[in-house]
């Protein structure tokens, strides 16, 4: 067990170091993955305010926190998927990473963990930016935020293991 966790510690440090040479790549896929709650932010946020400052008792600070939060959300959300699998056992990549000690999936597991510290990283400051121009109403507190940061890590791997 004790190698498992040390494979998984060092597999997750080769992935921060290895997403971390490739910033560019990164910042465009965060920019391709935000786009879509940022639009509908603003969307949301333009009808509430014409709409007298709410719609359905939403406000514009309500949706902004929601989409705010959902932009890391669907960062967490994506794992390998199947089409990789395929693609490894069509070019024969997957007879190989069978013979090692370790089953492929814990190297996927723990590579996809380590680039999802950097894509949080590269999240916060994009957030930051966003909360001062939108104003999120929302209330955190130390309960809510380990049980959001457990959440979002236990959907991390239901998704990884169910995709």
């Amino acid at each position: 067990m004790r190698s498992l966790a040390a494979f998984y510690l060092a597999n997750m440090k080769i992935a921060i170091v290895t997403q971390f040479q490739y910033r560019v790549a990164n910042l465009f896929y965060m920019i391709g993955m935000i786009a879509e709650p940022i639009v509908y932010l603003v969307v949301w946020s333009t009808v509430a305010s014409t709409q007298g400052g709410s719609v359905a008792g939403y406000t514009g600070g309500d949706f902004a926190a929601y989409y705010i939060i959902w932009t890391l959300v669907r960062n967490m959300n994506i794992v390998l998927t199947p089409f990789a699998w395929e693609q490894r056992i069509k070019g024969g990549a997957l007879s190989g990473q069978l013979l090692r000690p370790m089953h492929p999936i814990h190297n996927d597991l723990s590579y996809f963990a380590g680039w999802k510290v950097v894509a949080i990283a590269m999240w916060l400051p994009i957030a930051a930016a966003l909360t001062l121009i939108f104003q999120p109403t929302i209330t955190i507190t130390l309960f809510n935020a380990v049980t959001f940061f457990f959440a979002l890590w236990g959907g991390f791997l239901v998704r990884f293991f169910l995709l």
